[in-house]
């Protein structure tokens, strides 16, 4: 039986997890954030209170810049980029059935 993912460390040039490696309740809660519609904020919260979280603050700035949707003013705020990945893994999830980052 392999052990499935309940907490995230974003790291790496190429950071990727599939839907099926995360617990079921992890996921879904991911799914939350991504939800159209509606403020993410609430669900984010929950994520980032409920479940271990993290990211090198250089690292979520470089797959943060990637999307172009932030100045660099806006990327010196590690609380919120971290909330911003957590966030786009929820939509990645929902969209593509896995969490994608890349520094390029």
């Amino acid at each position: 039986m392999t052990n499935k993912l309940k907490s995230l460390h974003f790291a790496g040039a190429d950071f990727i997890v599939s839907a099926d490696e995360l617990t079921s309740q992890f996921a879904d809660d991911l799914r939350d954030c991504g939800a159209g519609g509606q403020d993410a904020l609430p669900a984010v919260t929950y994520i980032l209170e409920n479940y271990d979280v993290s990211c090198d603050p250089g690292t979520a700035r470089n797959y943060l810049k990637g999307y172009g949707a932030w100045d660099d003013a806006e990327l010196s705020d590690d609380t919120a980029n971290l909330e911003r990945l957590v966030w786009l893994a929820g939509c990645d999830l929902c969209e593509q059935g896995e969490i994608y980052f890349c520094t390029y």
